[in-house]
């Protein structure tokens, strides 16, 4: 299986994208609860591509792709031209300081990489590519299926 679609970085067509991927997963057998992890972790990732990537007043594009690998496991590409950010340098934040004393952001950092199996990333060809590798049994169960 692989399957694209491409919509403009802003907000609005998070759901769409969602939907795509949503189907893919569920195409491909995923629980009812891995495909809400995998949401929450895409969902993240995206609006963060659209409060980021790009400057005020400029738009460009997410793209995503979703394939299946020979050991049966979802791949999914997050794929913009935006800023380049490698969301793999971001610290985990401390999470034993007080919430008053902690630095701000960092938490959905930490949501991605405890909802995907594996994640990569690169920059080719001006392009961010953002790569969550999903199982059904990988993740946190943050939602019951």
């Amino acid at each position: 299986m692989i399957a694209n679609i491409k919509y403009p970085a802003k907000i609005e067509y998070l759901e769409n994208i969602l939907r795509f991927v949503r189907s893919c997963a569920r195409d491909e057998g995923f629980s009812k609860g891995r495909i809400s992890n995998i949401e929450l972790a895409l969902e993240e990732a995206l609006a963060n591509i659209c409060r980021h990537a790009y400057t005020a007043g400029t738009c460009g594009d997410m793209e995503i792709q979703c394939r299946t690998d020979d050991n049966n496991r979802l791949i999914i590409d997050i794929i913009d031209t935006g800023k380049p950010f490698n969301i793999l340098y971001v610290s985990e934040p401390d999470l034993t300081d007080d919430i008053s004393e902690r630095d701000l952001g960092g938490l959905g950092v930490l949501l991605i990489r405890r909802m995907v199996d594996d994640i990569h990333y690169c920059r080719r060809d001006d392009k961010n590519i953002l790569t969550f590798v999903l199982t059904d049994r990988g993740g946190v169960n943050m939602v019951r299926s």
